[in-house]
């Protein structure tokens, strides 16, 4: 049995059933701190740098290590039980996922195992042995609901019969969201209070890193963004909605947030924070982007937002009743803004004048 893949919900209870290892073997045996530090590495690239380095399983000991490290990193994630973690991680095991795949579409036994994934994960495909495979077009429409950019739309792809044909590459891509989706309905897990306490000295040092992470990204959840959200036009209102929530958007889409965002005065830290909880967060790639958004790199050109006709063009209109007359999304913003500071100053002229009349 390949132990290439430790997303497999079958394999999973099937090692565990014939060889006799528990849980309380996991976590407490001498025998398997080595898995424990692993899993406890895992979680902690997850942290650092949003993926996890796979090393070259090269016999069944290795393997099997790296296979217990992953049921033992999902329950320390477990019993650490934040929100953020959780999908950092998710998306970590499903991006090392993704790379093992491409590996794996060049020999023959690798297609058939990651054939047999995508059975597990619920994915109906066609192998046709060559550059391209079939997707059924409802699992096509599933695994990519959150995925904004031109290319996932069905209608830029061949379908036929009720199957949908994708490159392997783009077939990895699909198999990706549906291992981070797997993880995430999966998890947390309900974990023994007992285990944990089990897997404290471990659980520290992931806490601290966890911390100084979220610290760096302006607090992980709910980014810091100086600006008012009353007066947001509905076109960024709901994309941010989607960026906060985890939810896959386009680059029109985060081009358009990011200059928004800028040109209101919010700082790169604070932009970069908005999109931590994406699953294709890259830190460093994010800052990069923002600041060349923001003239800091390249061409040291300040970007302006996208006018209300681009937006419809990319599909990232919102559009509502009090649109009506706006070109373009600052215009809207300064509008509102506008508006409220009125209705404010006659509020405070009313109390002023009901104080005065006592």
């Amino acid at each position: 049995m390949s132990l290439e893949y430790p997303y497999f919900i079958s394999k999973t209870s099937e090692l565990l059933a014939t060889s006799g290892i528990t849980l309380e073997d996991l976590v407490s045996s001498a025998a398997f701190e080595s898995a424990r530090l692993r899993a406890k590495e895992r979680i902690l690239q997850a942290i650092r740098k949003g993926e996890i380095r796979k090393p070259a399983v090269l016999d069944e000991i290795r393997a099997r290590k790296e296979f217990f490290s992953h049921l033992l990193a999902q329950v320390l994630v477990s019993c650490v039980g934040d929100p953020f973690l959780l999908r950092r991680y998710a998306t970590a095991e499903a991006k090392a996922a993704y790379q093992q795949m491409l590996a794996d579409f060049y020999s023959e036994a690798g297609q058939e195992l990651v054939h047999k994934l995508s059975e597990d994960l619920g994915v109906h495909v066609v192998f046709d042995g060559g550059a391209v495979v079939r997707v059924h077009f409802t699992d096509y429409l599933r695994l990519t609901n959150g995925m904004r950019d031109e290319k996932w739309k069905l209608v830029n792809r061949r379908l036929s019969k009720g199957w949908v044909q994708v490159s392997l590459e783009d077939f990895a891509r699909l198999l990706q969201e549906a291992v981070r989706e797997q993880i995430l309905e999966r998890m947390p897990l309900s974990v023994d209070a007992k285990i944990c306490e089990a897997l404290r000295p471990y659980l520290e040092e992931i806490k601290r890193e966890l911390e100084k992470k979220k610290a760096a990204l302006g607090g992980g959840i709910e980014p810091r963004v100086e600006m008012d959200e009353d007066c947001l036009p509905p076109c960024i209102s709901e994309l941010l909605r989607h960026i906060r929530s985890g939810m896959s958007v386009s680059h029109p889409a985060r081009f358009a947030v990011t200059s928004f965002l800028l040109n209101l005065g919010v700082s790169v830290e604070d932009i970069v924070a908005t999109f931590a909880n994406l699953p294709d967060f890259d830190e460093e790639k994010t800052r990069y982007q923002v600041e060349h958004i923001a003239g800091v790199r390249g061409h040291r050109r300040k970007y302006s937002p996208p006018s209300c006709a681009t937006m419809r063009t990319y599909g990232n209109c919102f559009k509502n009743a009090e649109c009506e007359g706006v070109s373009h999304p600052l215009a809207y913003y300064e509008r509102k803004l506008r508006e409220k500071l009125k209705k404010q100053k006659q509020k405070k002229r009313q109390r002023k004048a009901v104080e005065g009349a006592r």
